[in-house]
């Protein structure tokens, strides 16, 4: 089992705030993120996820008689309300589906990724601009189809009940908290530019307040759409002839055959091994290789014998991260337009060989050969979330949803309500800036996935699933994984503990240009800092990042003896955890 610590009752934790209701009833109790000291404990059923909404809406589909689909479903499409800067209806996800009690109950991996249109032309792209946002930014929709395909995977409440509380906060209106506010007005100076974004977000034109009821006519009539004919209603009715509409009156590329021709990818999820522990991720394009490769490499390295967060700890952690993010830079593309070799990336005889490249090169400088072409500054920060769900029968799910960059395109689409992603914004123009490849597998072409950060996980412990894990934040999603799973099986911390202690930071926010550069957070010691140093890596000083973000990372642990779920949310966010 992993590390086992004494269980802790939720209802003793440090309370901030009482509850949280939700639309049809049930109460959640617990305390704002940053209060979040504890792992909750429950005996049957647990979700965390990126809001306290979407949580009491999953939970209330649990209590409901309603699986970890039904719960998946109710709270993205609650969550897409108070956290729409994140992710929406029309973005992009992954997500690994667990059910035991079915005919084939092995883990399987769905890709909702969006894909390039069809009349996707490098050349448009000249400037990068047009790649983060505007009309030439977003993929083709996957999110809505991915939803419906999980609902259909092992739903057991009808498809329209999991959108009512959506739509209710859609249409009587949500009170504004704290990190919406934020996120609303810091983009008034780059958003405020299209007038349909203003009318949705913004009070009359004014940035907007703590508490300010914001109503949203217009989504809330999409969502009932949504509601009564499914995903139908986004591919091949009225809400998708409103998007095309608008994609023809702004110069977009997404047309009508690209949505009747998408489709979700489902598979099986790659694997590894870690102290005995078999690991799933989902296929590439997601980014779940790279938390896995950096897991694979340390497998060889007696990690519990050294003091956590030692010099001597991270810098194998560090240098791991290294070669796994340079092997997704190099091979983490659509697995449709060229192979990817996530068998040899994941085994035993690579991650020996990677060890004895350490070994020979302790500390090694990784940089992208192209620094000029990197994104900088706010633009290129996370728009991602993630959420874990277990139920009273043991199905399970691990899912990532997002908008690309916050607010995705950064336009609103016409009468809809609705976001769209930057999807584009993730592929290379050409070359790859990483090593210079060229035919490059990031690049876009017609009909290709983008490469996500996206990267889901399960653990199991012989036949006994043990751990749902998973993040978001950018290019600090995987290491953000990554850290906490060590935390847990190498060192012993419940999922709370693993989540809120102190990380090194790898690189910084503008996709790892930093070479030796690394960032510790508060609590790792003076003599850890003054070891790396000496050993040769570049430090920020203290209580400042390079890398402003930490991974915000959600984990359901289960004790496989007691059946006990033990949850943990990101502490650094709006993120939630309850169970019953």
């Amino acid at each position: 089992m992993l590390g086992r610590r004494m269980l802790v009752d939720p209802y003793s934790r440090k309370w901030v705030v009482a509850l949280c209701t939700c639309a049809v009833g049930a109460l959640v109790t617990g305390a704002p993120a940053l209060a979040l000291d504890q792992s909750v404990v429950a005996p049957k059923a647990m979700i965390s996820a990126g809001h306290p909404l979407a949580v009491a809406s999953g939970l209330n589909a649990l209590r409901n008689g309603g699986t970890a689909c039904d719960a998946a479903v109710a709270a993205a499409a609650t969550l897409s309300v108070p956290m729409v800067d994140m992710m929406g209806p029309l973005g992009s996800g992954f997500a690994l589906v667990y059910t035991p009690g079915a005919e084939d109950s092995s883990v399987r991996a769905i890709d909702f990724n969006g894909v390039a249109p069809l009349a996707t032309d490098p050349a448009l792209y000249e400037s990068m601009q047009h790649k983060r946002r505007g009309i030439l930014a977003p993929t083709v929709p996957g999110n809505l189809k991915g939803w419906e395909a999980i609902h259909r995977e092992c739903g057991r409440l009808p498809w329209a009940d999991l959108w009512q509380d959506a739509i209710r906060y859609a249409e009587e209106g949500w009170n504004l908290d704290s990190a919406t506010v934020f996120h609303i007005n810091r983009h008034i100076p780059e958003l405020g530019i299209s007038q349909g974004w203003v009318d949705e977000f913004l009070n009359d034109g004014q940035p907007v307040e703590i508490g300010d009821l914001q109503v949203r006519p217009e989504l809330a009539e999409t969502y009932k759409q949504f509601a009564e004919l499914g995903s139908d209603a986004l591919y091949n009715g009225p809400v998708g002839e409103k998007l095309i509409a608008f994609m023809e009156k702004e110069g977009g590329l997404i047309t009508q055959e690209d949505l009747e021709a998408y489709e979700v990818i489902w598979s099986e999820p790659i694997t590894t091994q870690y102290r005995g522990h078999t690991i799933y991720g989902n296929q590439p394009p997601s980014s779940s290789m790279v938390w896995m490769e950096i897991l694979n490499i340390l497998d060889g390295y007696d990690l519990a014998s050294m003091e956590h967060n030692s010099a001597d700890y991270l810098r194998l952690l560090i240098e791991a991260t290294k070669h796994a993010y340079e092997d997704s830079y190099r091979y983490g593309g659509d697995r449709a337009f060229s192979e990817v070799p996530t068998d040899r990336l994941l085994s035993p005889e690579y991650g020996a060989e990677v060890r004895g490249k350490i070994d020979a090169e302790p500390v090694r400088a990784f940089k992208p050969v192209d620094t000029a072409s990197l994104h900088r500054g706010e633009s290129s920060t996370h728009s991602t979330s993630h959420m874990v769900i277990i139920d009273e029968e043991g199905n399970a799910i691990s899912m990532t949803n997002t908008h690309g960059t916050f607010f995705g395109m950064g336009m609103v689409v016409e009468g809809t309500g609705l976001l769209m992603s930057n999807g584009m914004d993730w592929f290379d123009i050409d070359r790859n800036i990483w090593n210079d490849d060229s035919p490059n597998v990031l690049a876009m072409e017609p009909g290709k996935r983008n490469r996500w950060t996206l990267s889901p996980g399960m653990i199991f412990q012989g036949e006994d699933l043990t751990m749902l894990v998973g993040g978001a934040g950018a290019e600090a999603t995987m290491w953000g994984i990554a850290q906490p799973i060590i935390n847990t099986i190498d060192f012993g911390m419940d999922a709370q503990e693993a989540l809120n202690t102190a990380r090194a930071r790898y690189g910084d926010i503008a996709h790892y240009t930093g070479g030796t550069n690394v960032g510790l957070e508060e609590g790792i010691s003076d003599e850890t800092r003054a070891s790396l140093a000496e050993l040769g890596y570049t430090l920020d000083e203290p209580g400042t990042f390079s890398n402003s973000s930490r991974g915000n990372t959600q984990m359901i642990q289960i004790d496989p003896e007691t059946g006990a779920r033990i949850g943990g949310a990101a502490p650094n966010g709006r993120d939630f955890v309850a169970g019953f």
